[in-house]
């Protein structure tokens, strides 16, 4: 399974105000830190703010910050809502009435079934885990993108 971009972006935003507890963000400067662009980084904003991972601030000394501790932000609440957690199916080309595999539908509860599996795991870790994960900030490299490893995260295969 290979998730969106909206998600890594939601988890690098989330990431970037969990280095940062004492600060106001700002989308620009996340945007820079993992080479995402403001646009992108500004429509994910308010989903998570939505989501009531993040809260922000207006004016010009605002920003966002994290709505809740690290520790209380898992990793399957954000890929819930970042991702259609939900696989159906489809019968291309034919009415939803007509669909054979619909009414059958085996297909959908082994699907549906694996999802869940994969959404258990990643609650099994927090904001926390991959702040954890992080290298000290002195084994960075300067000018490297930092990357977000979720499958390293979990145990899982990388995929390219």
């Amino acid at each position: 399974m290979r998730l969106t971009k909206q998600t890594s972006y939601a988890l690098r935003i989330l990431l970037h105000c969990a280095l940062r507890p004492d600060t106001q963000v700002k989308a620009a400067d996340i945007a820079k830190a993992y080479n995402i662009t403001e646009f992108n980084v500004l429509k994910i904003i308010p989903l998570l703010v939505h989501g009531g991972f993040v809260k922000t601030t207006r004016g010009r000394r605002g920003g966002l910050r994290l709505a809740r501790q690290p520790t209380d932000i898992r990793i399957g609440d954000v890929v819930r809502l970042t991702e259609e957690t939900h696989i159906q199916a489809d019968c291309f080309g034919q009415l939803h009435e007509e669909c054979l595999i619909q009414h059958a539908a085996p297909i959908n509860r082994i699907l549906d079934s694996a999802l869940g599996a994969f959404i258990e795991v990643l609650d099994q870790h927090t904001l926390q885990d991959l702040v954890a994960a992080r290298p000290p900030a002195h084994e960075i490299r300067p000018g490297a993108r930092p990357s977000l490893d979720l499958a390293g995260l979990i145990g899982v295969g990388r995929q390219n």
